[in-house]
C-alpha cells in the first residue's frame, strides 16, 4: 500500500475536514446557530468520506464496514444533539449507542488477551461505577440508558487499548487516542447535561469528539 499521504485525494480531504472543524467551531462559539447547524453534520461527513477513500484504496472488509456503518449513526445522532430548540439528548443517544456497538464489533476482530488488560478491565469498571454514582440522581428517567451507554462505551475503550503492541500498522496509536478522546468528549458532554453548565461546552465536545472519529477512519486505512 502506498504511504498514506500519497493516496489520491487524502490531503485535500483532510484539510476540507480540518477547515470545515475550525469554521464549526468559531460560529458555535458565536451562538451563529444557522452555520452551526450547516457546518455540524459536515464535520462527521468529512470523516464518513475519509473511511470511503480508505475502502477505495485498501478494500472493504469487515473491519472498514463497521467503522463505516458507526460513522454513519454517528452523522445521525450529530443531527439529533446538534438541536438546540428541543431536547432530541434520547434519540441521539440511542445512534451512538448503536454507533458505538459497531465500533466494538470493529475492535473486537483479532482481539488477544494480555495479563495487562485485567488491569485495564478493573480500571475501567471503577471509573464507571464511580462516574455513574455522580450523575445517577442528575439522569433521572435517563438513568438506565445512560449506564447501558456508558458500558458499552467502557467496552469499547478497553478492546480499543487492547491494541496496544499490536504490530504491523498503526492501529495501536490511532485506536486507543480516538477512544480515549472520544471518552473525554462524552465526558464532558454528561458534565454539562447532568453536573454543571460548562461555558461552550459544545465547542470543546467537538474538540476532541472530531478527532477521535478522524482516528477510527484513519485505522480503515492499515
Amino acid at each position: 500500500m502506498p504511504a498514506i499521504f500519497s493516496i489520491d485525494y487524502f490531503v485535500q480531504l483532510l484539510g476540507a475536514f480540518a477547515a470545515v472543524l475550525l469554521l464549526r467551531e468559531f460560529f458555535s462559539f458565536r451562538r451563529l446557530l444557522p452555520a452551526k447547524y450547516l457546518l455540524t453534520p459536515l464535520v462527521t461527513f468529512c470523516v464518513i468520506l475519509m473511511a470511503l477513500l480508505a475502502i477505495h484504496s485498501s478494500g472493504m472488509t469487515r473491519y472498514s464496514t463497521f467503522i463505516l456503518m458507526g460513522l454513519v449513526l454517528s452523522l445521525v445522532a450529530d443531527t439529533l444533539l446538534m438541536i438546540e430548540e428541543i431536547n432530541l439528548f434520547k434519540h441521539g443517544l440511542i445512534f451512538f449507542l448503536t454507533a458505538h456497538c459497531f465500533y466494538l464489533g470493529a475492535f473486537t476482530i483479532g482481539y488477544g488477551f494480555s495479563p495487562w488488560h485485567i488491569a485495564a478491565l478493573l480500571a475501567l469498571c471503577a471509573g464507571i461505577f464511580f462516574f455513574y454514582r455522580k450523575i445517577y440522581r442528575a439522569s433521572g428517567a435517563h438513568h438506565v440508558s445512560v449506564l447501558v451507554y456508558m458500558l458499552v462505551l467502557g467496552a469499547m475503550l478497553f478492546f480499543a487499548l487492547s491494541h496496544v503492541g499490536d504490530a504491523g500498522s498503526t492501529r495501536p496509536v490511532l485506536l486507543p487516542a480516538g477512544a480515549v478522546l472520544f471518552v473525554v468528549s462524552d465526558v464532558v458532554l454528561a458534565i454539562n447535561a447532568f453536573i454543571k453548565k460548562i461555558p461552550h461546552s459544545t465547542v470543546l465536545t467537538w474538540s476532541l469528539y472530531a478527532p477521535a472519529q478522524l482516528f477510527f477512519a484513519l485505522s480503515c486505512f492499515y
